[in-house]
């Protein structure tokens, strides 16, 4: 089974969102890894703050099928997706990003994901979980990303209880 990371968030209900996603995770997938839940500004967009976290687990699916099941599971949750081809950011219940699959590296499905090096609110609570993994394309370690990112362009992020 490969090891995976996802980065999950919402600024809709985003207790009960991140909430319902973790218990999806964990009855289709069992034991799951979780960071503390960040508090974060929306960026590119008016709306409310977000809560982040990011969750790793084994997983017996291809890519391809955690991707699939990850759509399902955001949209039997309420998440609705823009059709088009113009996606504007906008306010939503659970998001889940698929951040890494094993070392697998995919340029076409954004697998590593592209915001683990340039958002706070991704890496922050991917680097409490995976400090040590060495990301595909970098050759670094997490904590080593984290550690040269320039966060004084980061807007608040917070850690709270949850």
């Amino acid at each position: 089974m490969t090891y995976v990371y996802l980065g999950l968030g919402a600024n809709i209900q985003p207790h009960a969102s991140l909430q319902a996603g973790v218990a999806e995770l964990t009855k289709t997938f069992g034991n799951v890894q979780r960071s503390p839940v960040y508090i974060a500004q929306a960026v590119g967009m008016d709306g409310p703050d977000f809560l982040n976290m990011a969750v790793g687990f084994e997983c017996p699916l291809t890519h391809i099928e955690l991707m699939s099941w990850i759509r399902a599971t955001e949209t039997k949750h309420g998440r609705q997706r823009p059709s088009g081809l113009q996606h504007k950011p906008t306010s939503h219940g659970l998001d889940m990003d698929l951040l890494l699959f094993g070392d697998l590296v995919d340029e076409d499905n954004k697998v590593p994901r592209p915001d683990i090096l340039t958002c706070a609110y991704v890496l922050q609570p991917l680097t409490d979980i995976a400090a040590h993994v060495i990301h595909p394309t970098k050759a670094k370690s997490i904590q080593q990303l984290y550690n040269a990112y320039d966060f004084k362009h980061t807007l608040r992020l917070t850690k709270i209880s949850f």
